[in-house]
């Protein structure tokens, strides 16, 4: 099959172009921003390369079939950048599609947190209102929105909570403090998280991608929540860190934390994922989904164990020489 990815270089999208491309009957193209990044990839030579962004690039290939957009703006220097990028380069992308006459499927990456939060349900459900509470939360929700209504094909969505595993730089800070014998912990407040190793990710990705199902939205994630106390303790155990003592943040210095990360990164420029609207989402204890539909449906389940997990992604980091 001819199918085209969007963010194929980023954390996600390297993990499903290696895992296309291990099927071996796959033409796999990507929409190349940035040559350096592609370069530094292990299947540089084996893909094909569209040049351009989300907004103009050399003409899409016409045989096209199926296209995985995972690309998007996680972290930005201004608020607008997720409108811009989220939204509007969805739209731009939209339109480009519509021409090709053998294009049967389009699947898009989006987030949890374009459903937002916890409120009055043990877990999230497709069919419960979307209501985020981030500026990148509701740009994925726009997202999704603008996908639903100039997708000129059958689509499906991936919510996916928090991903793990090589090639992960936002989970990266949290590793390293723990690698220092540090558990950082937000208030005393017990906080559930829904969470998903990336290789187990782009299986299920591929699973809908592949299956007959149309016009679906899936949360993809373990069966089990985990209380991030437990899970930076797993890790720290991973990183033979057996004494890791847990040092609780005040939510009050949480927040003058976010507001000074938010002042260097406009004083600077550098992006960076703790901010005050990230730092507005972690202050919700639970942000729980139920990937129950995905398993009636298509007999999905995650199989990578998470202490598994945890050691593949830390001796990645290892390895690069980040812990």
């Amino acid at each position: 099959m001819n199918i085209l990815v969007t963010g194929g270089t980023g954390f996600v999208g390297r993990h499903l172009v290696t895992a296309l491309l291990a099927e071996g009957r796959h033409r796999v193209h990507l929409l190349v921003r940035n040559r350096a990044r592609l370069d530094a990839c292990a299947f540089k030579d084996a893909v094909a390369v569209v040049r351009g962004d989300l907004f103009a690039s050399d003409p899409l290939p016409e045989d096209i079939e199926m296209v995985f957009h995972l690309a998007a703006v996680t972290k930005a220097l201004a608020p607008g950048e997720f409108t811009r990028v989220n939204v509007e380069g969805t739209r731009e992308l939209l339109e480009r599609l519509r021409p090709l006459r053998h294009l049967k499927r389009i699947v898009l990456l989006s987030s949890l947190a374009a459903a937002g939060p916890n409120r009055g349900h043990e877990m999230l459900s497709e069919e419960i209102p979307a209501e985020p509470i981030s500026l990148y939360g509701r740009s994925k929700l726009a997202q999704e929105e603008v996908f639903a209504a100039q997708c000129a094909v059958p689509r499906i969505v991936i919510r996916a909570p928090i991903v793990f595993g090589p090639w992960d730089m936002d989970m990266l800070d949290a590793f390293r403090i723990v690698n220092r014998g540090v558990i950082p912990l937000l208030g005393r407040t017990r906080r559930r998280y829904s969470l998903i190793f990336v290789k187990d990710l782009v299986r299920g990705m591929m699973t809908a991608a592949f299956s007959s199902c149309g016009n679906e939205i899936f949360y993809l994630a373990n069966p089990e929540a985990v209380e991030w106390r437990g899970f930076m303790e797993q890790a720290a155990f991973s990183l033979g860190k057996k004494k890791a003592r847990a040092i609780v943040v005040p939510e009050a210095l949480g927040r003058v934390l976010a507001e000074f990360s938010e002042l260097r990164i406009r004083v600077f420029g550098n992006k960076a994922i703790f901010n005050r609207d990230k730092f507005n989402e972690m202050k919700f204890p639970a942000w729980v989904c139920s990937a129950a539909k995905i398993d009636d449906m298509l007999h999905f389940q995650p199989r990578v164990p998470l202490p598994a997990a945890l050691a593949e992604t830390i001796t990645w980091y290892r390895e690069q020489g980040f812990l």
